[in-house]
């Protein structure tokens, strides 16, 4: 921990710490933001022999809000994958966006999400020329962040269960109209380094920001990708934009950002 805030130009007394209420400790300490994203890599690098997870955020570990409980899953039955399920609940939510891109006069209402997905592919506008990293977490936030955190962890999909976040209190996509617990994040950001190598990167009370190793560069994978990311979060239009963006822009790049407003 030192050596890593020392490589960032913060010493040892720099960096705070704190004790979880789920019994674990949480490190951090400020760093310069045009250096977050070199520092959280050669964090990443070392996590094998440290054991302990990175991620960027604005919030330092004096500052962090803990809920009262982490509360249970909301995992359905008869569903091996939580997205699964999680898609199914938000199908009328999913079509209705749909609707947005449709032509008035165009094609027959979409019938099932096997013919949203088919049908985006042709609708994606073209992708523009990939941006640098840096420049990417610089266009999420009105300012840069500027702490690295560390908690000791072999399960850095399970952050949320540790740190109480990300909040989604306006997203309530579940029976009885319950919010996303922070398993239910939990469970979603394991299928997906499972299935791509994503990867906690930034992480704050109401942001997500994933680094993505293996993103889907079939267009028909990533627009049912597109459609599990709209309905894990569905408030994309202020930043990227609605399915169509998102199959083109966010489902087949290296980030992958989450912002519950």
């Amino acid at each position: 921990m030192s050596a890593l805030a020392a490589e960032s130009g913060a010493s040892a007394e720099d960096v705070q710490r704190v004790r979880t209420p789920r019994g674990g400790d949480l490190f951090g300490f400020r760093c310069a933001p045009e250096a977050c994203l070199d520092v959280w890599r050669r964090a990443r690098e070392r996590h094998a022999v440290t054991g302990m997870w990175p991620f960027v955020t604005h919030t330092p570990p004096s500052d962090w809000e803990w809920a009262d409980a982490p509360g249970d899953s909301h995992r359905g039955e008869g569903h091996a994958s939580f997205l699964d399920g999680l898609v199914e609940l938000q199908t009328e939510e999913v079509l209705q966006e749909a609707e947005t891109f449709r032509p008035p006069t165009g094609p027959l209402p979409v019938r099932d999400l096997d013919d949203l997905a088919r049908r985006l592919t042709g609708a994606v506008p073209h992708p523009g020329p990939p941006r640098p990293a840096q420049a990417r977490l610089a266009a999420f936030f009105a300012g840069p962040p500027e702490w690295i955190c560390l908690v000791p962890t072999r399960d850095p999909g399970g952050l949320p269960e540790l740190l109480d976040a990300p909040d989604t209190p306006n997203h309530t996509p579940l029976p009885g109209r319950e919010a996303l617990s922070y398993r239910d994040h939990a469970h979603v950001l394991r299928e997906w380094h499972d299935r791509y190598g994503a990867e906690i990167c930034y992480l704050d009370t109401a942001a997500l920001l994933l680094s993505v190793e293996r993103p889907p560069s079939d267009p028909l994978e990533a627009a049912r990708v597109a459609i599990e990311h709209y309905a894990y979060c569905p408030d994309f239009d202020q930043l990227i934009g609605g399915l169509p963006e998102i199959a083109a822009h966010q489902a087949p790049a290296r980030f992958w950002f989450f912002w519950w407003d």
